[in-house]
């Protein structure tokens, strides 16, 4: 369009400088003489808006984010473990050695003959199910009664001091209780689901029927 308007342009001139025009047409190609430069100096400005104008982004596909798990519904999930494998861990020591049957009764009413008989029975259920989870161990190595000496950077979780202790170390004192520790933990592993978490949160054990 431009290069047309080039050529019109420079024969109207042309013809008015070197050529014979009619009077009638001299005002004539006055007026296209001024048009024609004029309408290309438009065309000509007009690119250059549209070379400069900033095209628009072409717009990206917007990948929705994957809905996140509420941080609510999570941290009940962790409770809900953690209470189902205490819970859990107390029903095999009911199953065992009848633990809570023997903690939750009134053994006033019993005579020591049958305590003692009731208490070596939860003893050996419950030592079977020490053995099968833990690996225990005395904190103290030596024999109770002896004496020891615990420096300053001694360690207060194993140790714990009574009696009349000064505000510095060395602490010198005789062993009472050797303590416990493990060295092994293998609780079972339990297979939560939606239909069983609450049971397994709440049930020690169920209440036996028995169906005549």
């Amino acid at each position: 369009m431009s290069g047309f308007l080039i050529l019109i342009t420079i024969a109207i001139i042309s013809t008015l400088l070197y050529g014979q025009v009619p009077e009638q047409f001299i005002p004539i190609m006055n007026k296209a003489a001024i048009a024609a430069p004029t309408l290309l100096l438009v065309i000509h400005v007009v690119s250059i808006f549209k070379k400069s104008a900033p095209t628009s982004p072409e717009p990206q596909p917007v990948e929705e984010p994957a809905p996140e798990e509420p941080s609510a519904a999570v941290s009940l999930s962790q409770e809900a473990n953690s209470d189902a494998a205490v819970v859990q861990f107390l029903a095999r020591l009911q199953e065992k050695g009848r633990l809570l049957d023997f903690l939750m009764d009134d053994i006033a009413a019993y005579d020591n003959e049958s305590v003692g008989a009731a208490a070596r029975i939860v003893h050996q259920g419950c030592c079977e199910v020490l053995d099968e989870s833990f690996t225990i161990e005395t904190v103290h190595a030596g024999a109770e009664m002896e004496t020891i000496t615990l420096a300053d950077n001694y360690d207060s979780a194993a140790y714990r001091l009574s009696g009349k202790v000064p505000e510095s170390a060395p602490f010198e004192g005789n062993v009472l209780h050797r303590g416990w520790k493990t060295t092994r933990v293998n609780l079972p592993k339990l297979v939560l689901t939606a239909d069983n978490i609450n049971s397994a949160r709440s049930i020690i054990a169920p209440a036996e029927v028995e169906i005549s």
